[in-house]
């Protein structure tokens, strides 16, 4: 079975090199971590030196218990009187989550969503550099995606040994998933973000991170109506990345 997402993010919490998490952290925490670190990054953008943790709670949309209780396990925080030095908390949580030295990834699927991604993620930003691409098609191998030349999927196992590629991200059509998903592996890639709507398998040391965006669409559908039909049903607090990015701009309605 395949590592699940309410692992461990680190083995132990031994010290580790550059590009490597340096602490124990439940999943959870660490997936809140990374949305800290989002707010972090625009708090900074704008000029603010210090944040509380009850700042941080309210544009989160958690409390801010669970925000101290999250970044006590950072260690040295840039903890002052007022609350986090926004520049030290951000580079300790940089640190901890292993974002300071980049990381290979390749892309499996060059279609639309592929390309997406390739194009207006950056990676670059969060410890990841695209150093390859895969397709299939004719008409696709061999162009250019942004730094990268399009190669021909065959050729994933040999790229990812010789460019000691440890990530892959999976936007193919369904059918052609488990291959694909097989193919990484054999290349020696550890963790799978897969985009496609098959639950792949894949042995016990390697993670997969599934992201269903049509999923997605239902719970904001479900959650849309459902909040409608319910008489003085309380607005559900923003969460995830998207909800970071919202919560400023929803109290300012």
């Amino acid at each position: 079975m395949a590592l699940q997402e309410n692992d461990l993010l680190a083995a132990d919490a031994k010290p580790a090199g550059a590009g490597v998490p340096t602490r124990r952290i439940a999943r959870p925490t660490a997936q809140r971590l990374t949305e800290y670190l989002i707010i972090l990054e625009e708090l900074r953008d704008r000029g603010e030196a210090v944040v509380s943790s009850r700042q941080l709670a309210g544009i989160y949309g958690n409390n801010a218990n669970q925000v101290r209780q999250d970044l006590s396990c950072l260690g040295h925080t840039g903890r002052v009187s007022q609350g986090y030095a926004v520049p030290e908390l951000e580079q300790t949580i940089r640190k901890v989550l292993g974002l300071t030295s980049p990381r290979g990834l390749v892309l499996v699927g060059c279609g639309r969503l592929g390309t997406t991604l390739a194009l207006h993620v950056p990676l670059t930003n969060y410890g990841m550099e695209l150093v390859a691409a895969f397709d299939v098609l004719p008409g696709i191998v061999g162009s250019k995606l942004g730094p990268v030349t399009i190669e021909h999927a065959a050729r994933i196992p040999a790229v990812c040994r010789e460019r000691n590629v440890e990530l892959g991200v999976l936007a193919v059509p369904k059918t052609a998933a488990q291959e694909a998903a097989d193919l990484l592996v054999a290349g020696g890639v550890l963790g799978i973000l897969n985009y496609t709507r098959v639950m792949l398998r894949v042995p016990p040391h390697v993670y997969v991170q599934n992201r269903q965006l049509v999923c997605s669409f239902i719970q904001l559908f479900y959650s849309t109506f459902s909040r409608e039909r319910l008489p003085g049903a309380a607005e559900p607090a923003p969460t995830g990345v998207f909800g970071c990015i919202l919560a400023p701009y929803k109290r300012m309605r």
